[in-house]
């Protein structure tokens, strides 16, 4: 059915007898900012970070924002994430430590989110750096969060008295924690770039040091996608790690996604995206399993927003479209089969993604976003018990953008074609100085020395033939010899004309330093008017220096039927029940861009005696909180109760609470 059309009344059944499983109330998590101000640096566009946590904190007063700790609570944050993002690869927890006059560029420091942890009633996860320091500095960052004064189980410096001489004598009994962020990307230096293996060693040297401190610590590992980094990764942690961590920004693109598609191609991949999240954590589990076997190891999404860094024609990332997206992701995440230990939405305040924004220092107002309604819908009028609910409504046909493939009717299975349709052809190299390139075997193994020069390479290529919106695996093998880089050799897929003309790619491999041919596996899904695909040898550029050398050798080119997901529903739903007063709680995503739906809520096992509902809502779901008109925020609507049941109406692309008693 298309999304122009008027869909029928929707109805959602939730049975009030059935508890699925305790809400993992985790899941509302969010990150706080404090980057570390470089040694020396006193501008303030350092200090708004690592002296006032992006607002969060007052220096002056060495206490927390009181507006900022009343929005917190209001969006029911329950764990916060330290210190952020990418910004800790290099960071040096010592120097956020010990008596605040000794460290004036850091006043915002790790005992002050600490504090600011305490007064909101959130949860600490601490993010370890990943490109400094070693298991010794993760041990002694334990001691100084959870030793007793005196105790000074890992020898050396006593860092519990370093706790207690900033006010602080008992420990702070912190659990969480995890080893590093997006490590496989590099140091964003262009220094250091892990494999999985090495990456998985250290894990474990840092989990074994760190529980030696403290036997009741959590330690978790990176395992981000399906990719080969991860899987080495996980052969080595995965049999100690506690739990697994991935970062979802799906849907999003690069900073052209104004000018490739539509408003409404946006907010439609926006509330089409779920079913991409959802197999994105079946397939971690089952990547874990393979690698160790293990099927005990829930998922810590740490970062996950949708994944817009444009300005044109808006703001995306601020949108009510994004802010639907979000919603229908908690509701993935509630799903007890996700196996999701916690989430921290990116992020709470200020900076490029907070979900508040203003600084009360420069007497700013503080303006709530449009994905903080979200969180405030969920934690004013969600419960604690997961119940059993499902809907029955009609489903709209997604065409596919921004990440997210098409979803249509009733859906298709994945289909591999045995037929190869590599035979032999040779590479095609064009001309390029900067590397020596030679053909072995017939042309069908292609050879490229580097020369240690910064070189984006992809000048080796086959091209096949193929056919309109139908998938290509590509099976090949690459060699390498003393390949230094921090990205390695591998394969790309794409339309044969070109990227710069199609936007359109699939890339694979990461095979860096000696080693013996590897496989890689790369799939790709043409466009519906490609008439080609092109191969190329590919070593991505990534400002960084390579040298050393590496082998391509094309094994097979398979057509597959891609899996095509069902059409989207007009509506979705999680239901809960509050075990103080019974109250039951419903969140309603309406993702209908076009017409309000009718909704009757059918409760079995409880009498319904009043209802009442509240609905996010704005003019378009492109509009955002960003300037002066204020144009989305919380509004209730008509509910009522018709005997056994409650009815509403949901507004057009909109999240809705409703309570049920």
């Amino acid at each position: 059915m298309s999304a122009a059309w008027a869909s029928r009344p929707a109805i959602v059944e939730v049975n009030a007898t059935k508890v699925v499983a305790p809400v993992t109330t985790r899941v509302f998590g969010n990150n706080v900012l404090a980057y570390l101000a470089p040694q020396g640096q006193t501008d303030e566009g350092h200090r708004i970070y690592s002296d006032r946590g992006a607002g969060l904190w007052d220096p002056e007063s060495a206490s927390p924002v009181p507006e900022y700790v009343e929005l917190a609570k209001l969006a029911g944050i329950t764990v916060a994430r330290w210190p952020g993002g990418c910004g800790v690869h290099h960071y040096d927890w010592h120097r956020t430590v010990g008596p605040v006059n000794q460290r004036p560029n850091q006043r915002f420091g790790l005992s002050e989110f600490l504090v600011w942890c305490r007064v909101v009633g959130a949860e600490p996860l601490i993010t370890l750096a990943d490109y400094w320091g070693n298991h010794n500095d993760a041990a002694d960052l334990v001691e100084y969060l959870n030793a007793p004064v005196g105790a000074n189980p890992n020898g050396g410096k006593d860092w519990a008295v370093v706790r207690a001489s900033e006010g602080h004598k008992e420990p702070w009994k912190v659990v969480w924690f995890e080893y590093g962020n997006e490590t496989y990307h590099g140091d964003h230096q262009g220094k250091h770039k892990m494999t999985g293996e090495e990456y998985g060693r250290r894990f474990l040297l840092y989990r074994r040091a760190m529980k030696a401190v403290d036997s009741g610590v959590k330690l978790g590992a990176l395992v981000q996608d399906e990719s080969e980094w991860a899987r080495q990764a996980v052969r080595i942690a995965g049999p100690e790690m506690d739990f697994a961590i991935t970062h979802t920004y799906v849907p999003g693109g690069g900073k052209d996604v104004g000018a490739r598609y539509t408003p409404r191609q946006v907010a439609q991949a926006c509330v089409a995206a779920d079913t991409v999240i959802r197999r994105t954590y079946l397939g971690l589990h089952k990547l874990i399993e393979e690698e160790c076997g293990r099927t005990d190891v829930p998922l810590a999404i740490t970062e996950y927003n949708g994944h817009f860094v444009q300005e044109d024609p808006v703001p995306y990332r601020q949108s009510l479209a994004v802010a639907l997206r979000n919603a229908d992701h908690l509701r993935v995440m509630l799903d007890p089969s996700m196996r999701i230990l916690m989430a921290n939405f990116w992020q709470f305040s200020n900076e490029y993604w907070g979900m508040v924004r203003g600084y009360t220092h420069a007497s700013e107002p503080l303006v709530k976003q449009a994905n903080f309604f979200v969180y405030q819908l969920y934690h004013e009028h969600f419960g604690d018990e997961l119940l059993a609910s499902k809907v029955d409504c009609d489903r709209w046909d997604f065409e596919g953008a921004c990440w997210v493939p098409a979803r249509r009717g009733q859906g298709q299975e994945y289909r591999l074609f045995e037929d190869n349709l590599y035979q032999g052809q040779t590479w095609r190299i064009s001309e390029a100085p900067e590397v020596e390139q030679h053909l072995e075997e017939d042309g069908r193994v292609l050879s490229v020395q580097f020369k240690g020069g910064q070189f984006n390479y992809y000048h080796a290529s086959i091209e096949l033939p193929a056919e309109p919106l139908t998938g290509y695996r590509l099976t090949g093998w690459i060699k390498t010899q003393e390949l230094e880089a921090t990205q390695g050799a591998g394969f790309q897929v794409g339309d044969a004309r070109g990227w710069e003309a199609t936007q359109s790619c699939s890339l694979g491999g990461d095979v860096r330093g000696t080693q013996d041919w590897v496989k890689v596996v790369v799939d790709y899904v043409t466009l519906p008017d490609t008439q080609g695909i092109t191969i190329q040898a590919r070593r991505l550029d990534l400002k960084d220096t390579c040298s050393g050398k590496a082998w391509w050798r094309v094994e097979s080119v398979q057509r597959f039927q891609p899996e095509v997901m069902p059409g989207v529903p007009y509506v979705e739903a999680v239901a809960s029940r509050r075990r103080a007063d019974g109250a039951l709680g419903v969140m309603l995503i309406h993702k209908d861009l076009d017409a309000n739906t009718p909704v009757t809520l059918s409760v079995s096992g409880k009498p319904v005696k009043a209802a009442r509902a509240w609905a996010l809502i704005g003019p378009t779901p492109e509009a955002n909180n960003l300037g002066p008109e204020r144009a989305i925020g919380i509004s209730e609507v008509r509910c009522e109760v018709v005997g056994t049941s409650a009815r509403l109406t949901l507004p057009k692309f909109s999240v809705v609470a409703v309570e049920l008693r």
